[in-house]
């Protein structure tokens, strides 16, 4: 979503030569509009727009349960470390600055469609004691709780506040059933909730000492 028609245009063409199937708005309405229609894969928009900003349209979004799951990239000229920051805060996957690569922006599309399907996809070499829903952030910070770091770092990593970090690692917990990070971390490597070969680890199997 944009509301330069030439950069909209130019962004519909580089991702449809690679396949990609694009509804394209020009305003926050409108893309509303097209969600009640059909639900996309995954949400690329700008921030600056006249109407309903990016952040307005995302809140908006985000308040429809269908729709909590959908990816969502912002582009934008809005490039501040406190207006990444504050995107980041909101809960967006990602934090695109323009002008930007048409190679950087496929990539950044496909890999958080990617990392959403494995998600969805779920645990695949142990199955879980119990339900466990975490969300795609809580699972960002526990991937980044495995490798040791503390929540000013996390922080730094993900352009959130600590205080949104000590929140996700509280609601972590509380979702995992254990008592502190320690247990959360034995629990995610136990379980394949995080990506070990991230952490430097190599698996073995169970008959091995």
């Amino acid at each position: 979503m944009d509301d330069e028609p030439i950069l909209l245009d130019n962004l519909t063409d580089t991702l449809c030569l690679q396949g990609f199937n694009i509804l394209k708005a020009s305003n926050g309405l409108e893309a509303l509009d097209l969600l009640q229609e059909q639900t996309p894969d995954l949400i690329l928009t700008d921030i600056m727009m006249p109407g309903m900003n990016g952040y307005q349209f995302y809140l908006r979004v985000r308040q429809n349960p269908e729709w909590l799951w959908i990816p969502f990239i912002f582009l934008t000229a809005k490039g501040t470390s406190e207006d990444v920051r504050f995107g980041k805060e909101l809960g967006a996957d990602d934090y695109l600055m323009k002008p930007i690569l048409p190679e950087d922006l496929i990539a950044a599309v496909i890999g958080r469609l990617e990392r959403y399907r494995q998600l969805e996809a779920g645990p695949q070499a142990a199955d879980l004691p119990y339900k466990v829903d975490l969300s795609s952030r809580e699972l960002e910070v526990l991937q980044l709780m495995a490798r040791g770091l503390n929540n000013n770092v996390i922080a730094e990593e993900l352009f959130i506040g600590t205080a949104t970090v000590k929140t996700h690692v509280s609601k972590i917990l509380s979702k995992l059933c254990v008592g502190n990070r320690v247990a959360a971390v034995t629990f995610a490597i136990k379980y394949r909730l995080v990506e070990l070969d991230h952490l430097g680890m190599e698996e073995t199997s169970d008959d091995e000492d």
